[in-house]
């Protein structure tokens, strides 16, 4: 993510850098905030799902770093009076840097110098390693950093993409094993402020993977719920539950892709109707900001649009097969309906990702954890972008537990749905059951013949890697 032009715009008009690059700048601009003093910031969420995509410095004395805090895996150590240096070091203006501190002071000052300086990705921790510790994510201690002062990490080449085909065990072991590629969260902070994203390959970012993500989980659990009412929710039923998950499960993740994305605005400007709500809006900030918050007087119609161009497999494949995933037809047009509508109500905690490029997946990849799940444990969060190729990743695990909250959560929407809390058990056992099959058919469509491994992250610091089958056989 380098260029030699320092005055070069961050986000260069499509096909001047490759697209997943591009993708990557529109991203960061998009996360990045600022301080009331212009001080360039990243949350701790932004950073913990970036990998090895973004170099972390951690600028603390040594005390400090392998002091209760820890360090966040994969840092470099650079004190802080070495700050300034990083000008001349990081590889360019356009290489991504995070900056750390305790509370966030010392690296938002440093960051602002820098930005000031010439560099154009550069950003401070907000809230320091304090914030990342008190949302949950994992650090260490181990005092292996201090032998490295002032050693900037070497920033990960682009991967160039690979020939198409299955990637190797040895292959999964590298991705997995690089601790700029892992992070961690405890999983109580998942239900508080984490998301469930795609088990899609095309996410460069750490996730939590599931079929759909929290949108496709959802349909799921609204489904097994109708097969024990024995009748289906009303439209108004479907939208009051998004309504209440927006409240209850923390941050909620549906996405779409640039392709489909391309479609829907090429579609909404040759709609008429669309035409003076649309405006001048072109570049790829100003459409996000746009599908944000539609004007009021054409949403309804944009949500046409947007119902035609879904970019997601998982639910588009459940909207177009519905009898093969064991739903009613309108039952997942109607909760993407209800899940757009609440995130243009203003619920910023309902995210809309845009993923770059196409399918290249060569595996699917489970991964878990060796010991028992409790709200303690700490769950890797893994990128399915994998050595210039991707993988479908899956957190089977993980999913299974949080299914038994939703199931829980559905059953205490009484007045809605005219269920009791003491049928939790029972529709848990329906969703792990219907989850298994939809997962089933949606890697029929997408990753049939590809290598299945089961990936476990043991107990004792080491990752276990096991063949377990290819799909489809």
């Amino acid at each position: 993510m380098l260029a030699d032009d320092p005055d070069a715009p961050l986000i260069p008009p499509i096909g001047a850098i490759p697209a997943p690059e591009r993708m990557f700048r529109v991203n960061w601009l998009a996360s990045l905030e600022r301080s009331p003093s212009g001080v360039p910031l990243h949350t701790p969420e932004y950073v913990a799902q970036q990998g090895r995509g973004v170099r972390i410095v951690d600028l603390r004395e040594p005390h400090e770093i392998v002091g209760p805090l820890g360090y966040i895996p994969g840092s470099s150590w650079v004190p802080l009076d070495r700050a300034p240096s990083l000008l001349e070091r990081v590889g360019g203006p356009f290489s991504p840097i995070v900056l750390v501190s305790r509370g966030g002071e010392r690296a938002s000052a440093a960051a602002h110098a820098l930005e000031k300086a010439g560099l154009r990705m550069v950003a401070s921790l907000r809230g320091g390693m304090v914030a990342w510790k008190a949302l949950g994510y994992g650090s260490s201690r181990d005092p292996e950093i201090l032998e490295r002062r002032d050693v900037l990490a070497t920033p990960p080449e682009p991967e160039a993409p690979r020939e198409p085909g299955p990637l190797s065990r040895d292959e999964i072991v590298e991705h997995v094993g690089d601790p700029r590629g892992v992070r961690w969260i405890k999983l109580a902070a998942i239900l508080l402020h984490g998301k469930r994203s795609c088990v899609d390959g095309r996410d460069d970012a750490g996730i939590i993977g599931t079929p759909g993500g929290d949108a496709g989980e959802l349909v799921l659990g609204l489904a097994a719920l109708e097969a024990q009412l024995g009748r289906p929710l009303e439209p108004a039923q479907v939208a009051k539950l998004v309504d209440r998950a927006a409240d209850a499960l923390g941050a909620l993740y549906m996405h779409t892709d640039v392709h489909a994305s391309n479609e829907l605005i090429r579609a909404m400007r040759a709609d008429d109707r669309l035409t003076d709500a649309i405006g001048s809006t072109y570049e790829a900030l100003e459409w996000r900001a746009w599908m944000s918050a539609p004007p009021v007087e054409v949403r309804e119609l944009v949500l046409e649009h947007m119902l035609r161009h879904v970019g997601c497999g998982h639910l588009r494949l459940m909207m177009e097969h519905p009898t093969d995933y064991r739903i009613r037809p309108t039952l997942a047009p109607e909760l993407y309906a209800a899940y757009i509508r609440e995130r243009w109500s203003d619920s910023p905690q309902l995210e809309l990702t845009v993923l770059a490029g196409g399918h290249r997946e060569g595996a699917v990849v489970n991964v878990r954890v060796e010991h028992d799940l409790h709200a303690f444990t700490p769950i890797p969060l893994i990128s399915p972008a994998c050595e210039g190729s991707q993988m479908f990743v899956n957190h089977p695990q993980v999913s299974a537990h949080l299914r038994n909250e939703v199931a829980a959560f559905l059953c205490e929407q009484g007045d809605v749905l005219g269920v009791a809390p003491g049928q939790a058990r029972d529709l848990a056992a329906r969703m792990h059951d219907l989850g298994a099959h939809q997962m089933g058919q949606t890697l029929g469509h997408l990753a049939n013949g590809l290598p299945i491994y089961d990936v476990t992250f043991r107990a004792d610091g080491g990752v276990r890697i096991e063949p377990a089958g290819t799909v489809g056989a």
